[in-house]
């Protein structure tokens, strides 16, 4: 079992106000399985890796660092975390709480995520009864969660925040540094948009 850095967990729960047997409240488990986690006698789960960083308002991937999580399977399925839902319109809708992918799915996604280890992994299950999207109905796509209008996004199909708060699964055929944008739905329908971000899905898992 790798070395998990217990110290670092603390510090953190201290510097956020918070208490481990808040944490242990969160985590639906009981305070000294927490210490066990923390001292290293006991390993922490995927699952618990996902929730801990909710918790903490701290990224997945730190929380795996720390963890000592060295298994590049392990590091995968708690980088990507199913976060959304996209309807037949494309639109995104967040869940209240991402949780990880059931292993099957992680498994096709290693070799698509191969290139994006170091970053936090979003995924979003696409749920289509009618319309375009439907051929793709119960699909995965992945992408990373950005903070701007990625270069890589043009001419991509890609997910599109806009100015209105929405984000969409859109290609991007033009943009501007003024944020306006060609953007072409799942449809085909080419609209005129303000981005605020913009980020190229990374694959999409049938």
């Amino acid at each position: 079992m790798a070395e998990i850095d217990g110290e670092w967990f603390h510090n953190r729960l201290k510097d956020t106000g918070k208490s481990l047997r808040a944490l242990a409240r969160h985590l639906s488990s009981d305070p000294s399985a927490v210490s066990r986690t923390f001292s290293g006698s006991r390993k922490m789960k995927m699952e618990e890796a996902v929730q801990i960083a909710i918790f903490l308002s701290v990224p997945v991937s730190e929380v795996i660092k720390h963890a000592g999580i060295t298994s590049e399977a392990d590091a995968l399925q708690a980088r990507i975390l199913l976060a959304a839902t996209i309807d037949e319109d494309g639109a995104l809708h967040m869940l209240p709480e991402p949780r990880p992918l059931p292993q099957a799915v992680i498994e096709k996604a290693q070799l698509a995520a191969s290139g994006h280890y170091t970053r936090q992994i979003i995924a979003a299950q696409i749920r289509a009864s009618s319309g375009t999207l439907a051929i793709w109905d119960d699909a995965v796509v992945l992408f990373s969660q950005s903070e701007l209008v990625d270069p890589a996004a043009i001419g991509a199909l890609s997910i599109c925040g806009l100015r209105d708060g929405k984000q969409i699964l859109a290609r991007v055929e033009r943009a501007r540094k003024t944020g306006e944008a060609d953007l072409v739905s799942p449809a085909g329908k080419i609209e005129d948009a303000i981005l605020t971000t913009a980020t190229p899905v990374i694959a999409l898992i049938p």
